[in-house]
């Protein structure tokens, strides 16, 4: 207990002590293009949107580890939640672009759970397949099935697929499949995501095809998922 104290001190400290001067640069950096653009040629401007972009990945990724950090430290209230209404104001936070087609497949059940915690898995699932998608034609598809004790959810999308052997990878904290230039990231979200499932007494995976696509799914028991 006393080095679980310590350890989430420590994290606060330093996001603090990182997300502080990190504003100073994004400021400093958006003074500075405002001011003397003029002065830019084509290199000087991109080279100030890469520093603008560097530094807003580093506030995500601070961000990230926060909340990775919180997971589970702290007694969360569990309510009665309707899946279908919590999944479409899930899909209501999305910017999703004009050529995505997102399906619900079933009907989805009423669990007693930890409301924004299964949102916050089905957000970055949905976002996460978003993100990487490769298709002119995208669509994703949410599907619920009945495995006893547990409801098993999956999220299929018509992407890129991923190759056998980074399956675990992409759980694994700070770990990306594309270079951070080609597609923004921070490693982060589905850590998060594993972490709240598992927490539970669920279980994550992933199934895929390099170049079809792939299905992200998760477990969550009938009677209760807490954090406790």
């Amino acid at each position: 207990e006393a080095a679980n104290r310590e350890l989430k001190d420590f994290v606060y400290v330093v996001s603090h002590d990182l997300k502080a001067p990190l504003r100073a640069i994004g400021s400093l950096a958006n003074w500075i293009s405002s001011d003397y653009s003029e002065s830019f040629d084509e290199n000087g401007r991109e080279q100030m949107a890469l520093l603008a972009g560097r530094v807003h990945r580093m506030q995500a990724l601070i961000e990230g580890i926060l909340q990775y950090s919180r997971v589970g430290k702290e007694k969360e209230k569990v309510e009665k939640t309707d899946l279908n209404s919590l999944l479409t104001d899930v899909i209501d936070m999305l910017d999703i672009p004009s050529n995505f087609e997102i399906n619900i497949k079933d009907h989805l059940p009423t669990l007693s759970c930890v409301m924004i915690r299964v949102e916050q898995v089905f957000l970055n699932l949905l976002s996460n397949a978003i993100k990487y998608m490769d298709k002119d034609e995208a669509s994703i598809t949410v599907s619920c099935l009945d495995e006893g004790v547990f409801w098993r959810f999956e999220i299929a999308d018509n992407g890129p697929g991923i190759d056998t052997r980074h399956r675990k990878k992409v759980f694994q904290i700070f770990q990306t499949l594309n270079p951070r230039d080609e597609v923004e990231s921070t490693g982060v979200d589905l850590t998060i995501v594993k972490k709240i499932v598992e927490m539970n007494g669920g279980s994550i995976g992933v199934e895929s095809e390099v170049g079809k696509g792939s299905t992200f799914y998760f477990t969550i028991p009938k009677e209760i998922i807490t954090n406790n």
